[in-house]
């Protein structure tokens, strides 16, 4: 299974591309969809990015904000440097509330933008793998309430599947407007699908938990 999906991928157009343009992954052409479609990061913007291993989404926010921006990667795996003064990477859970207070003093007030690439190590258990990554994305909501300036913007990563609809009731109570969106870079047999949150109302604790 292994040496097929090498062979796939040195076949996928995307992961190409990105191998010739120095991209550090074909998602990176998601976000650049995503930014180009919906102009969600601005120069100047503070964005922090959930699950930023291996950099690519790094790279595309790095060069959209410019060199009065600010771009904090998280991921559990450390994230080799990418040489962009304007990129901070530190390593730990979207879970764990140590994190949650490490970048609450890392970003200097609050952030424009909150970026969610993440997912869980898959098991190949359908039910299993939604819903721990449903869990994940509960985690980064809880992280949105208390990073997120009020009028920011949050894209989430999520499946197609038994949580989608309760974790859209959430987010449409905390954002005056949820779009999902599928990239062209997305994998066709993916049940992937991106949530683009746009108006956050404001602080909310107590909503990540319903």
């Amino acid at each position: 299974m292994s040496r097929r999906w090498k062979t796939e991928r040195s076949r996928d157009h995307y992961y190409k591309r990105a191998k010739s343009s120095g991209l550090r992954s074909r998602a990176a052409f998601k976000l650049m969809e995503i930014t180009e479609r919906f102009n969600i990061i601005k120069e100047g913007h503070v964005v922090l990015d959930i699950g930023a291993y291996p950099g690519g989404w790094l790279q595309v926010a790095s060069r959209a904000t410019g060199p009065s921006g600010l771009v904090i990667g998280v991921d559990l795996r450390p994230i080799k440097e990418l040489g962009k003064p304007n990129v901070r990477t530190v390593v730990g859970d979207v879970c764990d509330e140590n994190l949650h207070e490490e970048l609450a003093k890392i970003v200097p007030s609050k952030v424009d933008v909150v970026l969610s690439d993440a997912s869980p190590k898959l098991t190949g258990v359908w039910t299993t793998d939604i819903a721990r990554h449903a869990h994940i994305v509960r985690c980064v909501i809880k992280l949105i309430n208390k990073l997120l300036k009020k009028g920011g913007t949050a894209v989430i990563k999520a499946f197609q599947g038994s949580e989608l609809n309760d974790i859209l009731s959430i987010l449409r109570q905390r954002f005056e407007r949820v779009r999902l969106f599928k990239p062209k870079a997305s994998q066709q047999k993916s049940r992937e699908i991106y949530l683009i949150c746009t108006g956050f109302r404001g602080d909310g604790e107590g909503i990540a938990n319903n």
